[in-house]
């Protein structure tokens, strides 16, 4: 299976970013890296397709920058995915579901990546990733809240079976949004998608765990 590849340097970023995977709901765009993230290091172009990938680059990028409080350089982020292959689009509309061994060697590459680094903050984007990252015992830290968090985000069986991921009980999001957890002391502060930045109507809920992740990401980057 095709998959594209993690962009940033293990050696020199602070910052990790974690998004679902490659490919956008009904895109057949394949990204070589992550999010695009090469394109950032090209003249960016004036239209069309390319131009669209290179905003969704500079969008996730802006977006980091806004929760840092300041100008991030790209030697500063490490950007990837919970799972880098190209799943295939499900039937109907809705987020694709990643399935549990998938997400498992995702996590075990991130925690490897992690382990080889020197991160001050990690930034898990939407419930389905973060999600799993709970469900592996990656994030650690105020267990009664990950565990009512699991309880709710877990996949609804009737839209699991059609290849789609839609949460088990409303909104499980809206309780750990911008909160602070660690995988072995670095802060992980989950964060919403960069498709839902700046919040769109109907995320209006979020205005104050955005908040919260903005403070905790700036103290950890202070830190």
């Amino acid at each position: 299976m095709a998959s594209t590849k993690p962009f940033g340097n293990v050696s020199t970023a602070t910052i990790l970013v974690i998004g679902h995977d490659p490919r956008l709901q009904r895109s057949q765009a394949e990204a070589q890296f992550a999010f695009f993230f090469d394109y950032l290091e090209r003249p960016r172009p004036s239209h069309g397709p390319e131009a669209s990938k290179y905003g969704l680059a500079h969008a996730v990028w802006e977006y980091v920058e806004h929760l840092a409080g300041r100008r991030v350089s790209l030697s500063e982020l490490y950007v990837t995915n919970l799972c880098n292959q190209f799943l295939e689009h499900a039937a109907g509309s809705g987020t694709v579901l990643i399935p549990d061994d998938l997400a498992d060697r995702g996590v075990e590459e991130i925690a490897e990546v992690v382990a080889a680094g020197h991160f001050r903050v990690i930034l898990p984007m939407a419930v389905q990733t973060f999600c799993h990252l709970c469900r592996t015992g990656f994030v650690e830290g105020n267990a009664e809240l990950v565990s009512r968090f699991l309880c709710a985000a877990q996949p609804r069986e009737s839209k699991a079976a059609q290849g789609l991921y839609q949460t088990a009980a409303s909104a499980p999001f809206l309780a750990v949004c911008g909160q602070r957890f660690c995988h072995r002391r670095v802060p992980v502060v989950p964060i919403v998608h960069v498709k839902q930045w700046p919040l769109k109507e109907g995320f209006v809920r979020y205005t104050e765990p955005m908040q919260r992740a903005q403070d905790n990401v700036r103290a950890a980057l202070r830190a």
